[in-house]
C-alpha cells in the first residue's frame, strides 16, 4: 500500500513540476513580449457616415495566447467611451472583422482605441482617428 501511495505522490509531483507557469519566478507575470496588434481597417483618418458605420478589422498575434481585445470609440472631449466592447478569443492568432454601428453619433472627430492583452497581462494599444460626417 505504501508503494502505491508513494507512486501516486511521485506522479503528482511530476505533473505539477511540468507546469512551468506554476513554478517559474513570477508565474504568469508580464514577460515583456507584448501582443502584435495590426489595425487593418480603418486606416489613417477615414471619413465615414453614421449610417454606413465603421469597418474594424484587426489581427492580433501572441505566443502566450490573446486573452482579450478591447475596442472603444472616444470623442474629442475626453469623456467616457461612446461605444465600447471586448472580445476574449483565447487563441494565439486572432483575426477579428466587424462593422461598428455609429447610429446616434453626431458628426465630428473621434478616436478608435484598440488594446490587446495576452495571458501574461502584457498590453499593447493603438489608436486610429476618424471623422463622422
Amino acid at each position: 500500500m505504501k508503494f502505491k501511495t508513494m507512486l501516486a505522490s511521485m506522479a503528482a509531483v511530476c505533473m505539477l513540476t511540468a507546469c512551468e507557469d506554476l513554478f517559474e519566478d513570477g508565474s504568469l507575470q508580464p514577460d515583456g513580449s507584448v501582443p502584435s496588434l495590426k489595425v487593418n481597417s480603418p486606416t489613417k483618418n477615414p471619413t465615414v457616415t453614421a449610417a454606413q458605420g465603421l469597418q474594424v478589422y484587426v489581427t492580433v498575434v501572441d505566443k502566450d495566447k490573446v486573452n482579450n481585445i478591447d475596442f472603444a470609440v472616444l470623442g474629442a472631449g475626453g469623456e467616457k467611451p461612446l461605444i465600447d466592447f471586448s472580445k476574449k478569443p483565447n487563441k494565439s492568432v486572432v483575426e477579428f472583422d466587424t462593422l461598428v454601428s455609429l447610429k446616434g453619433i453626431v458628426p465630428g472627430d473621434y478616436t478608435l482605441k484598440i488594446s490587446a492583452k495576452d495571458m501574461r497581462t502584457n498590453l499593447t494599444e493603438q489608436e486610429v482617428k476618424f471623422t463622422v460626417e
